[in-house]
């Protein structure tokens, strides 16, 4: 069975309005199949208070190497 991780990654927005990987990311150690993961993913589970229009976190579930 597939195992993947739930990782969270910010971005930041150029001035011409691109969102790039700002090169920060926070990966959650434990290994869950993908449903779970994209249940977790998913941000109608989630609350979340962004004050600053020119960055944002994604998530995103990444397939465990093995």
């Amino acid at each position: 069975m597939k195992l993947f991780v739930l990782v969270f990654s910010m971005w930041g927005q150029t001035e011409s309005g691109d969102w790039v990987y700002m090169g920060n990311q926070y990966v959650l150690n434990d290994p869950i199949p993908l449903e779970n993961c994209e249940y977790l993913a998913d941000l109608d589970n989630w609350s979340w208070h962004e004050t600053n229009e020119y960055y944002t976190i994604q998530l995103d579930c990444q397939e465990v190497p093995g």
